[in-house]
């Protein structure tokens, strides 16, 4: 009785919290749109793009790393807004046109030197969530020359990007953006830069530590339902036993979960805190076997094999999140799980798919 009172309780506080989001974005929408009626419609008159990056993760930004790219390839400039979740990434790439970092509580010189920008044209991509407050904020108070977005609920864009398959990859709306451009997609890909350093200091590591072929493992991803168990960890790394003469495993993952996990003599875990030394160790591997979608983005731009694995879950709109945000590339193996987390589920059937996975690439590496 008290489940089921906790359980109706939680969904009347998810049903509040949607009414109160949609009533603020309806709110924001309408001062945004009355405050820019004149500045609207005149065509864009700039080939400078900036994109908000706000309240978004690790994998969201390689997806659009490669819109990036294709933007800049087309002879458009293109500015990042960024928060601290993904600042980082972006400070690498050299062919941003500027920059800037996002701070919630402190974004008056933001908008001062936006606002003393020349013309250009704001894109947000964003989905219909919180994010969203900050950016029709943003809009509101920088009063772009133009702007365009990916939904039609709200009145604060001056273009629509029209999405071929709601329900689809992703990757989907990025390229229905480049065509509505007048670019080709057909070169767009994710895109990871990995610092100089960082590479040095993957590759290094892995010198160090075997002279094998390696298989990257992420055993945690970024959220608890995409945790394997101690003991679906201990069963993966003691099945590589019987590789261990061809392939050594390196555990890979924020250092204060990995740490429990027992070193052997063909497992190590990865020493290096870094983000991109982890990407770089996942360059370097024949195999990567991942829950984390970050990981499954950073092995899409590098084409690597990969056992990726997704819990049940489903998005608004009733678009599966297997589906949008799956690894999408022909080297991928994607196990959609029933299970809501990956620690419920049998890990007999992985220890399979790591079976036929290793033979094919010992297979091709004698041919």
């Amino acid at each position: 009785m008290f489940r089921w009172i906790k359980k109706a309780n939680r969904s009347k506080n998810y049903f509040l919290k949607r009414i109160k989001l949609k009533l603020k974005l309806n709110l924001l929408s309408m001062i945004a749109a009355q405050g820019r009626t004149s500045r609207t419609r005149h065509g864009s008159g700039t080939n400078h793009l900036i994109i908000p990056f706000i309240g978004k993760g690790i994998g969201d930004a390689i997806v659009i790393g490669g819109v990036i790219e294709t933007l800049v390839r087309n002879n458009f400039q293109v500015s990042v807004i960024a928060d601290k979740r993904t600042h980082f990434l972006f400070k690498e790439w050299r062919n941003l046109e500027a920059l800037y970092f996002y701070e919630p509580n402190n974004k008056k010189m933001l908008i001062k030197v936006l606002r003393e920008l020349p013309p250009f044209v704001f894109v947000d991509s964003h989905e219909i969530t919180h994010s969203n407050v900050e950016t029709f904020n943003l809009i509101r108070l920088i009063k772009p020359h133009k702007t365009i977005g990916f939904t039609r609920k709200y009145r604060i864009y001056d273009e629509v990007i029209n999405i071929s398959c709601p329900l689809s990859h992703i990757s989907t709306r990025y390229i229905d953006f480049l065509m509505h451009l007048g670019i080709s997609a057909q070169n767009y890909d994710y895109t990871v830069i990995i610092p100089d350093d960082d590479v040095q200091k993957a590759k290094d590591f892995l010198k160090k530590t075997t002279d094998k072929k390696t298989v990257a493992f992420i055993p945690y991803g970024s959220v608890s339902e995409r945790f394997f168990s101690t003991a679906q960890i201990e069963a993966i790394t003691s099945h590589m036993a019987k590789y261990k003469d061809t392939f050594h495993l390196i555990i890979l993952g924020e250092q204060h979960k990995i740490k429990p996990i027992p070193d052997a003599d063909h497992v190590t875990k990865s020493s290096l805190p870094s983000f991109f030394s982890a990407a770089q160790i996942i360059k370097e591997s024949a195999l990567v076997i991942s829950p984390d979608t970050s990981f499954v983005h950073v092995s899409r731009a590098f084409k690597k094999k990969l056992i990726c694995l997704y819990p049940f879950k489903m998005l608004v709109a009733q678009a599966d999140n297997a589906d949008v945000w799956g690894p999408n590339y022909e080297s991928a193996i994607q196990v959609r799980l029933k299970e809501r987390r990956v620690m419920d589920t049998d890990v007999r059937p992985i220890l399979n798919i790591i079976d036929e996975q290793l033979k094919s690439i010992a297979d091709n590496s004698s041919r």
